[in-house]
């Protein structure tokens, strides 16, 4: 299974203390492909710094890169052309209010064939509709209970 990680998911499944850190860390573990955009990146690592400290964010980010090297985690390449198209999503989704970040999660849906997603974000991404032609995303942990 090719998995979208959105930060609260990844923030959770690397978070001990978080309520959903065992399922969390189950589906992040469970997935062939675990995509990550460079955004997610940076919000992982402001998030966890406020609230853990640089070095565990830099850990983190680290156990993130490294596992780069085996495909297991991929970080695409994110070009103005693919950041348009989340402009486009953020336009079409005006009400929500959506982030750049989530409004790219739904543009890397349709480049590598995927619905699923690992988020606390409930509240955009039961809403949102992936450009793949599934009806909704499956939203990870929540969806596996």
């Amino acid at each position: 299974m090719i998995l979208l990680g959105d930060t609260s998911g990844l923030v959770a499944a690397f978070n001990p203390s978080d309520p959903e850190h065992q399922s969390a860390r189950a589906s992040l573990t469970a997935a062939s492909t675990t995509v990550i955009s460079p955004l997610v990146l940076l919000e992982i690592e402001h998030i966890v710094t406020r609230d853990h400290g640089r070095k565990r964010a830099y850990s983190v980010n680290d156990w993130i890169l490294h596992n780069t090297d085996s495909q297991r985690i991929v970080v695409p390449h994110i070009g103005a052309h693919t950041l348009v198209s989340a402009r486009r999503v953020q336009d079409a989704y005006r009400d929500f209010e959506l982030d750049l970040t989530d409004a790219l999660h739904v543009v890397l849906s349709a480049d590598f064939h995927t619905n699923v997603i690992l988020t606390k974000d409930h509240r955009d991404f039961r809403t949102i509709r992936p450009l793949t032609g599934h009806a909704a995303f499956r939203i990870l942990p929540a969806d596996d209970e």
